[in-house]
């Protein structure tokens, strides 16, 4: 019998064979993954939206998802997970594998999932405030891409509560990111910086393909935003990908505000990690080898509740790892990379906002590969800097001051499931702890347990706080 249970708990399942089909099987995969960027008009270069597609291109589906190169998910997920994860499980990836040996069948095609659509219109409805750059074509060559940033004035003669943030891209073939800063000390006039790779000013949030709208948690105790101050102006990073040379962009930015005089918890938007940049010292990266990069930074003077990580290098990136060690010594991840692309960068949500404490210290280290490649045939020294030929070394955090229980605040999907002012007016209540048997416990300290909650969550403990 112990045998038996020990063989249960310890081995995976899968059951997958002879009856994996497309209509049941991988559609939903597919539509679910793979089709926010590998649909009709969308970024990626080929279409899978039927099964004559995926047929077609089997081979190459199973090749990219079982070496991890799609769908692309840079953050080491054994490391810390993230909201939104645009991943296989091992499951989904067994199974595309099994369907490809067993020839593909179609299956019962009254089975299929409904196919998603999608289009330029706005998730959220109408906006507070749009901001739109002007009709911009892309420089972008057959070999080269092309980093253009753009400064809007907000117009806003009062300062404004935003509680979601929303990009519209104007040719969805050709937009590969959009990076949304607030400068807060901007001019009045509309600027454009060519071979520019990041906007300036405090980076509010991130598109890609696939993206969803950025709405702040919120409910009746707790509100969560940021701030756009009269007078300020909307930076915009965008990149467009090389083929897409005279091909014309409109990209809107949506802003969605709070009601005036709504008291919010403002999130904060900071390069602790900065190496390079002003007000650090440069550095430079030799030809023909690979340089270690390290940084710290701390003490934080205060609790503060940590809700996403956006890490950034450029086309001679590696690898990048940034932790925290508690003063009592704790190690907190945050996201390791272990194989950096700069076409697939993005800003990283936490499915709930992570305490650091007082005291606590950030480390970060990366590297940099400046040996000759395909893409870098002729390395050269390589300098700090803000454009497409330098370096940058930068985490930037998106936080604010820690209340008691904003590290059980769901992240996702705008969920605030399970906040409190005080420990005694929890939104959420424990119906009931279980060892890992499965057996109900009365609360002892020392005893590896899982806690269950009204709200069907399961938070698991190694001991009891």
């Amino acid at each position: 019998m112990y045998k038996i249970l020990f063989f249960l708990f310890f081995s995976p399942i899968f059951v997958i064979g002879q009856n994996t089909n497309y209509s049941e099987d991988i559609a939903p995969i597919i539509y679910g993954k793979c089709l926010q960027c590998h649909h009709a008009g969308g970024i990626a270069p080929l279409s899978l939206e039927t099964y004559a597609d995926a047929v077609s291109n089997g081979g190459l589906i199973q090749h990219v998802v079982s070496t991890g190169e799609m769908p692309p998910w840079p953050p080491d997920t054994t490391y810390q997970r993230f909201a939104y994860e645009n991943i296989l499980s091992v499951d989904e990836i067994a199974k595309i594998t099994d369907w490809i040996n067993v020839g593909a069948p179609l299956g019962d095609t009254t089975l299929l999932p409904q196919m998603p659509t999608f289009s330029s219109n706005s998730n959220l409805g109408p906006a507070d405030l749009e901001i739109q750059i002007p009709n911009y074509s892309s420089t972008a060559t057959s070999s080269s891409d092309d980093y253009v940033c753009i400064s809007i004035p907000s117009g806003l003669l009062q300062d404004r509560q935003v509680k979601a943030i929303e990009v519209i891209p104007g040719n969805i073939q050709i937009v590969h990111h959009v990076l949304v800063a607030i400068d807060q000390f901007g001019s009045s006039a509309t600027t454009i910086i060519t071979n520019c790779m990041a906007p300036v000013g405090d980076q509010v949030y991130t598109y890609a393909p696939g993206s969803v709208p950025l709405e702040f948690p919120s409910d009746a105790l707790n509100k969560f935003g940021i701030e756009i101050p009269a007078n300020s102006n909307i930076n915009l990073g965008l990149h467009y990908p090389e083929g897409s040379f005279g091909q014309i962009d409109s990209t809107k930015v949506r802003f969605y505000f709070y009601p005036q005089n709504t008291s919010i918890r403002e999130i904060h938007t900071e390069y602790l990690i900065n190496e390079g940049l002003p007000p650090d010292p440069p550095f430079s990266i030799p030809p023909n080898q690979i340089t270690q990069m390290s940084s710290s930074y701390g003490p934080i003077i205060n609790d503060i509740s940590l809700m996403s990580i956006y890490p950034h290098m450029h086309l001679l990136g590696k690898e990048m790892e940034c932790f925290a060690v508690t003063p009592t010594n704790d190690t907190i991840n945050l996201i390791r990379i272990n194989k950096w692309d700069f076409e697939w960068q993005g800003a990283y949500l936490y499915k709930k906002f992570l305490k650091i404490p007082a005291g606590s210290m950030i480390y970060a280290s990366g590297s940099y590969d400046n040996t000759a490649s395909i893409t870098n045939p002729n390395p050269l020294l390589v300098q700090s800097g803000l454009n497409t030929d330098n370096e940058m070394f930068v985490f930037i955090f998106q936080f604010l001051d820690y209340q008691f229980g904003d590290e059980d605040i769901i992240i996702e999907n705008n969920s605030v499931t399970s906040v409190f002012t005080n420990p005694l007016s929890l939104n959420r209540k424990l119906i009931y702890e279980t060892n890992f048997l499965g057996q109900n416990i009365r609360k002892t300290y020392n005893i590896p347990k899982l806690m269950i909650y009204d709200d069907g969550s399961v938070d698991k403990r190694i001991v009891l706080e």
